[in-house]
């Protein structure tokens, strides 16, 4: 009979270590939680600036009512170089942007009838040059850009957020959100892009000025092909990749 007494207890207290060791893991993940809350970052800041570059080019114009569209080679790669050893370069010049260098191997794979102005003049005879020697069998289907911005911080000669749009001599530029000119979220802080004239500097030793759109043909349906290296580093090589083919197994 004394045993039948101690039972209820002795499911009581397991009741109460079941309930304790809950509430031990609710306090656990609440304060991971609130532990990642407070890391909160987001992406290098120059890939944000790649991609929404594209997003903000407009549309290229071909023969009468007919456009491409610069996300057709959108697909963003931070940081890589693609390259294969039997691509044809196609031509090189000077741009401003990840999507003004998407733009133009949209428009170079698109056809003789589509084409864009370069937001440098002086890079517009490199550009034309490209696209006149168009011939059909090797189009454009991928792009590298040295991208000549540096991430930087508010409080280094910043006095507010701007919304330049040149990567060589822009100063404290951040981004539009939410209706807001803002900086980018760093980890832990807030961070800027600054312009420079900085190159990329390759493994090989090989520097690419900075600003250099390189336009190439790489007639492979096999993503190894392309992706020669997917983790350059962001200090010395800023590389920005763009394929234009969604379907790369």
């Amino acid at each position: 009979r004394r045993l039948r007494r101690r039972a209820p207890f002795k499911r009581a207290e397991m009741r109460l270590a079941t309930m304790t060791r809950t509430m031990l893991a609710l306090n656990l993940l609440l304060l991971l939680l609130l532990g990642v809350e407070a890391a909160y970052y987001e992406e290098d800041p120059r890939a944000t600036q790649c991609r929404q570059s594209i997003i903000d080019m407009k549309s290229v114009p071909g023969p009468g009512t007919a456009y491409a569209f610069p996300s057709e080679c959108g697909i963003v790669l931070p940081f890589a170089n693609l390259y294969n050893g039997r691509e044809v370069l196609l031509g090189e010049f000077i741009a401003s942007s990840c999507g003004e260098c998407a733009s133009a191997c949209v428009a170079h794979r698109s056809g003789r009838e589509f084409s864009i102005g370069t937001s440098d003049p002086s890079q517009q005879g490199s550009l034309d040059a490209i696209m006149a020697a168009r011939n059909g069998e090797s189009p454009c289907t991928d792009w590298v850009w040295c991208d000549p911005w540096e991430v930087s911080y508010p409080g280094d000669n910043c006095d507010g957020v701007t919304n330049e749009t040149d990567p060589f001599t822009g100063k404290c530029v951040g981004r539009w959100r939410d209706g807001n000119l803002e900086p980018f979220a760093g980890y832990g802080m807030d961070l800027l892009l600054e312009g420079s004239t900085r190159g990329c500097q390759l493994k090989s030793g090989k520097t690419i000025p900075a600003g250099t759109c390189a336009l190439k043909s790489i007639d492979s349906d096999k993503w190894k092909d392309h992706v020669w290296n997917a983790s350059e580093d962001p200090k010395t090589a800023p590389l920005m990749s763009g394929l234009c083919d969604w379907t790369l197994a």
